[in-house]
This record gives structure tokens, sequence and C-alpha cells, in this order.
């Protein structure tokens, strides 16, 4: 049964990869001004991208696929690296920017990451400082649907309002 639920989480994230490396590189080969895509757009694509990379890859480094799990976190990286060349950045809007990567990162993340390793979307692990923060608080299963629900809408909201 694990190794089923492996070759089908290889296939999941594989899928996700090319979906996640086709929107950003998509939203920079907009040429025509007339039919570039909003700054908004491109920023939601490229963060909500860059983390579920990510935890795609770190999902898949802990569960022993290291090559793959390597891979994922170094298109993740390469999306990040990207970004100063895909988005018009304006140094005045950069705190915009971290504020709106930083939400999409405490709402995806730990979802994303517990999906692929086959556990409960909210699972709370004991390795990082982040999941002992999280332990610390202890908070119910609805209230941390809720407060994902929160840091992703703020996620989506910031771009959309403040950055142009």
């Amino acid at each position: 049964m694990r190794k089923n639920r492996t070759g089908l989480v290889l296939w999941i994230a594989l899928i996700a990869f090319v979906a996640m490396i086709a929107i950003p590189v998509k939203c920079a080969a907009q040429i025509d001004e007339k039919k570039e895509l909003p700054e908004s757009v491109k920023v939601i694509s490229l963060f909500v991208g860059s983390i579920v990379l990510d935890a795609v890859g770190d999902a898949l480094c802990d569960d022993g696929h290291k090559v793959w799990g390597h891979t994922f976190n170094a298109a993740s990286t390469g999306l990040l690296l990207a970004s100063p060349f895909i988005l018009n950045i304006e140094f005045k809007d950069w705190g915009w920017y971290a504020i709106s990567y930083l939400s999409f990162r405490i709402a995806l993340f730990d979802p994303m990451y517990n999906i692929i390793r086959g556990l409960h979307p909210n699972y709370i692990g004991n390795t990082s400082g982040w999941d002992k923060f999280m332990q610390e608080l202890n908070p119910p299963l609805n209230s941390l649907y809720f407060g994902r629900a929160i840091f992703f809408t703020v996620g989506i909201s910031i771009p959309i309002k403040h950055i142009k």
C-alpha cells in the first residue's frame, strides 16, 4: 500500500511542479503591454508557486525521495531568484511583497507538506521552531482552518490592493 501511495504522490508532485513552473513562465512571457498580466497576478502566482514547490520538495525529501525533493526545492528557489526579472518591484513596496509572501507561507506550506506526506492537512509536527510554536499555542482544529484562510486572504489582498 505504501508503495502505491508513493507513486501517486510522485505523480501529483510532478503535475504540481509543471503547473507551478508554467504559470509564472506564462506570466513572464507576456510581451505585449496591452495583454500583460497585472502585477498582482504575477506576484500571487510566483509566491504560491514557490511555496507549494518548497513544501512538496521538503515532503519528498522527508519521505526518502531526495532527488525529486531537491529538484522541487531548487525550482522553488529558482522562482524566487527569477522574481526580480518577472515582477516590476519598486523599493517602496518591498514590505508589501514580504508580508504577502509570509502570509501565503503561513497559509499554504504546512497543509501542502502534510498532504504530500499523507498526513492530516492541519497536523502539527514537533521538529521545527514553527511546529514548536504552534504546539505551544495548541489551537483547536477549526481555528487552524480559520487562521490559514485569513492568512491566505491577506496574501491575495495585499498584491491586489497595494502592489500596482
